[in-house]
């Protein structure tokens, strides 16, 4: 956590001790396709690792929102 490679020494080892799967995943099409990590002791927050704010509603049509993942960003 908070390096892209283990070898720089600045990063955070954790264990990932429980996985928490949307419940209504669907790996055919990729619906809901995220899930909740739950490591075995918590993060040290500093300049190469921040809280993200979660949203508590949805956002207005034309609202700027951010957002992160890995992966494609199209079929």
């Amino acid at each position: 956590i908070g390096t892209n490679t283990l070898r720089s020494g600045t990063g955070q080892v954790r264990r990932v001790s429980r996985l928490q799967v949307h419940p209504a995943y669907d790996p055919r099409r990729n619906d809901n396709d995220f899930m909740l990590l739950h490591l075995d002791a918590p993060v040290r927050f500093g300049p190469r690792v921040k809280k993200i704010r979660v949203a508590t509603r949805c956002p207005r049509a034309g609202q700027n929102c951010s957002v992160s993942g890995w992966g494609t960003t199209k079929s």
